[in-house]
């Protein structure tokens, strides 16, 4: 069992830095050879654990011993996920969901599904969980569900049920799911446990990681929620089989933006077409380190909103009905690069590189029926302004993302009308 103490390259050096080691004298070689060893120990490793995590070995004892015994699946991979408000496991495997009653430690359980994913896995889930379930809510699946009476409702079924603060909330399903279940999870009594089983590619990369719950409001996305990490999250990749093409396609948004901020080998492996279950782990990892340096969104977490801001506002503009989120991300990421372009000097060629892969996927590139005004509208509802000044997202080179970007209103404007009279140049 191989288990990758992951480092970061500025503690590393500074742990031998005036050493007297021959590498200890040239930063700008440590530094490269650090990243080429990175991926070397990435690609090797069943487990990663960050080195700062004191006690995680400890923590992950009993899943490191059915590892080790091979009672898990063999492709199965853990990362050790570290916040300042707590740490858990992410437990990434194809077949997992059949075997989660092996690594299940989280006693009485309420269960919320949608309409997708309760008749294709609620039963499984259940069977493997077995008398620990409390309690099910299966709600119609959809964006426009993501609503305070919604989560009322749900709220009042916790409480039929009995729950305790000793019991948890799973959340099975995509992103409004893993939303609105952890918002009641950390809403009800207080708060209580939620832990994440994804099903959607957006949820697998990128939604089910970081604590981030909420609901919406008519004007605009997320703007009543909370922090509130899972107690784990299990990944069953061999789920994305079942998904429909355009669910997938609006998963790989997240995927891409991922790789954007990541730059380097992952945007490359997202460029030549790689497997996108292949992929799942290495997203998720950059998410997870980016959470545990800004747990809160109050500074570098900001990266990953790159594309959001008119995502979120197209959205809003068409009652979460019209564009599924990865769809509006899509044309988010598109406007947020032509944005880049012109404010930081992106080489054009990652834009083209971009929306040629949109177009595989047949994801959309415009939004023709929204309207400018609309949209301008909505983009000043964005929930990250601060002091009357939008604070994009921007990107200098894959893997250089610029937060805190303040960008001319009427520059801003010029591209939205692109994005509704069909696309710019």
């Amino acid at each position: 069992l191989c288990i990758f103490l992951d480092t970061p390259e500025e503690v590393a050096w500074k742990r031998i830095e005036g050493g007297g080691r021959p590498l200890a004298r040239d930063r700008e070689q440590f530094s490269q050879l650090h990243s080429e060893r990175q991926k070397l120990y990435e690609s090797v490793a069943q487990v990663t654990v960050p080195s700062q995590a004191g006690g995680a070995v400890q923590k992950m004892q009993t899943l490191l011993e059915r590892l080790a015994r091979g009672e898990l699946k063999e492709s199965a991979k853990v990362a050790w996920a570290v916040t300042g408000s707590g740490e858990y496991p992410v437990v990434v495997a194809v077949g997992l969901l059949g075997e989660i009653g092996k690594v299940w430690r989280h006693g009485r359980a309420f269960i919320v599904a949608d309409s997708n994913t309760a008749p294709l896995y609620l039963e499984q889930l259940s069977g493997q969980i077995g008398n620990d379930v409390a309690g099910t809510f299966v709600f119609e699946a959809g964006g426009e569900q993501k609503t305070l009476s919604q989560a009322e409702s749900v709220l009042r079924e916790m409480a039929k049920s009995q729950l305790d603060r000793s019991d948890c909330v799973v959340a099975l399903g995509g992103g409004v799911v893993g939303d609105l279940a952890g918002f009641c999870a950390s809403t009800y009594q207080r708060g209580i446990d939620v832990v994440q089983i994804p099903t959607t590619l957006v949820a697998q990369v990128d939604s089910a990681y970081g604590g981030k719950t909420g609901v919406d409001l008519p004007e605009a996305k997320n703007y009543v929620g909370t922090f509130h990490q899972p107690v784990a999250v299990y990944v069953d990749p061999g789920l994305l089989k079942t998904l429909p093409e355009e669910e997938l396609s609006a998963g790989f948004a997240e995927v891409a933006k991922t790789a954007l901020v990541e730059g380097g080998s992952l945007w490359e492996r997202v460029k030549s077409g790689e497997k996108l279950e292949d992929l799942v782990f290495d997203c998720l990892r950059v998410k997870l380190g980016v959470v545990q340096r800004d747990e809160k969104d109050v500074g570098i977490r900001a990266v990953l909103n790159l594309g959001h801001t008119v995502g979120h506002a197209i959205e809003a503009a068409t009652d979460y009905k019209k564009y599924r989120h990865g769809e509006a991300v899509a044309i988010g990421l598109c406007a947020a690069l032509e944005i880049s372009e012109r404010e930081l000097g992106l080489d054009s060629s990652v834009r083209s590189h971009l929306v040629d892969l949109f177009e595989v996927r047949r994801l959309p590139v415009d939004c023709t029926e929204v309207s400018g005004d609309d949209l301008m509208e909505r983009i000043s509802y964005d929930k990250k302004r601060r002091e009357g000044a939008s604070n994009w997202v921007l990107l200098a080179a894959p893997g250089d993302v610029r937060t805190h970007q303040e960008v001319d209103e009427a520059y801003v404007r010029e591209v939205v009308d692109g994005l509704v009279e069909g696309g710019s140049d």
